[in-house]
C-alpha cells in the first residue's frame, strides 16, 4: 500500500482549536441530560418571556415560560446529531460511490455519476425540504434528508481524487500484478483519498448543522416539545419584536457550532496539505 506523502509538522492552531471545541460540543451533547438544569420542557405561564440575566434563568424564558439555558444545552444533542450523522452516512456512501466510479469500467462510471447528476439538478435545500416533509417531522427524517443531499457532493470529491490516483505508478503496478479491483480500491486508493474526505466532511458538518436548524425552524425537524436550536428559533419567532434578545442564544449557538467545524476543516486541510501532493 502506498500512501501519498503528508508533510510532518506540528498540528496547526486551527486544528487544535477546532478539534478541542468540537470535542467539547460532543461531550456537552452527551452529558446534557445529566447536568443540574431545570426541566427544559416544563413551562410556567407566570414566568413567560423573562429577559436575559433573570435570576434563575440567565438566558431568560420563552413564550411558555421554559428555561432557555436548559433548552439550549439539551438541544445540543439533536442539533449535533443532525450535523454529524448525515455527514458520516454521506461520507461512507459517497466514498464508496466515488471510488467505484473512479476505478470501475466506463459504463459503471457513467451510471454512477449521471445518477448523481440527477440529484445535483435539484436545489439541495428544496430537495431536503421535500424529503423531510414526505417522511414527517422527526430527527430521523432530518438525518435522512440531509444524508441524501450530501452524498452527491462527497461522491464527486472522491471521484475527482480517485481519477487523479488511478494513473499513478503504484496503482498501475498493482493492476499489472493482477490484484483484484476491490483490493486495489481498499489497499491503495482508499487510504489516499481519506485525507480529502476528512477535510471536506468536517466542513460539511457546519453546513449540515445550519441546514438542519433551518428545517427544524420550518417545522420539519424534531417534534415539539423536544428542544433543538432551530426549533427554539421558531418558538421565539413571534416574540422577536417584543423580546428580540431572547432569540440570540440559539442563533449564536448555531453560528458558533458551524464556525467550530469550519475551523476544524481548515486545520485538517493545513495538517494533511493535500493540495500539493500530486507534484511530489
Amino acid at each position: 500500500m502506498t500512501v501519498l506523502p503528508v508533510r510532518a509538522r506540528r498540528a496547526p492552531a486551527a486544528l487544535v482549536a477546532g478539534g478541542t471545541l468540537a470535542a467539547a460540543l460532543v461531550v456537552l451533547a452527551v452529558v446534557a441530560p445529566l447536568l443540574p438544569l431545570p426541566d427544559p420542557n416544563a413551562g410556567d405561564l407566570t414566568a413567560r418571556l423573562l429577559p436575559l440575566g433573570t435570576p434563575g434563568h440567565p438566558l431568560g424564558t420563552d413564550g411558555q415560560g421554559r428555561d432557555l439555558l436548559a433548552r439550549l444545552v439539551v438541544g445540543t444533542r439533536p442539533s449535533l446529531i443532525a450535523g454529524i450523522v448525515p455527514v458520516l452516512v454521506s461520507g461512507a456512501l459517497g466514498t464508496a460511490l466515488g471510488i467505484a466510479a473512479g476505478m470501475g469500467a466506463r459504463a459503471l462510471e457513467n451510471l454512477i455519476m449521471r445518477s448523481l447528476d440527477v440529484l445535483f439538478a435539484f436545489p439541495s435545500v428544496l430537495l431536503a425540504i421535500a424529503i423531510a416533509a414526505s417522511l414527517g417531522a422527526s430527527l430521523a427524517s432530518l438525518v435522512v434528508a440531509l444524508s441524501v443531499i450530501l452524498v452527491p457532493a462527497v461522491a464527486r470529491v472522491v471521484y475527482a481524487e480517485t481519477a487523479g490516483l488511478r494513473s499513478l505508478d503504484f496503482v498501475q503496478t498493482a493492476r499489472a500484478s493482477g490484484a483484484p479491483a476491490a483490493v486495489i480500491a481498499l489497499r491503495h486508493v482508499l487510504p489516499n483519498v481519506l485525507p480529502a474526505v476528512a477535510v471536506y466532511c468536517s466542513a460539511l458538518v457546519g453546513l449540515s448543522i445550519v441546514v438542519g436548524a433551518g428545517l427544524s425552524f420550518l417545522g420539519l425537524g424534531v417534534a415539539p416539545p423536544q428542544a433543538e436550536w432551530g426549533a427554539m428559533l421558531n418558538d421565539l419567532r413571534q416574540n422577536l419584536f417584543s423580546n428580540p434578545s431572547l432569540a440570540l442564544a440559539p442563533a449564536i449557538a448555531i453560528f458558533l457550532a458551524s464556525a467550530v467545524f469550519n475551523v476544524l476543516g481548515e486545520g485538517l486541510r493545513a495538517w494533511f496539505d493535500v493540495t500539493s501532493r500530486w507534484s511530489q
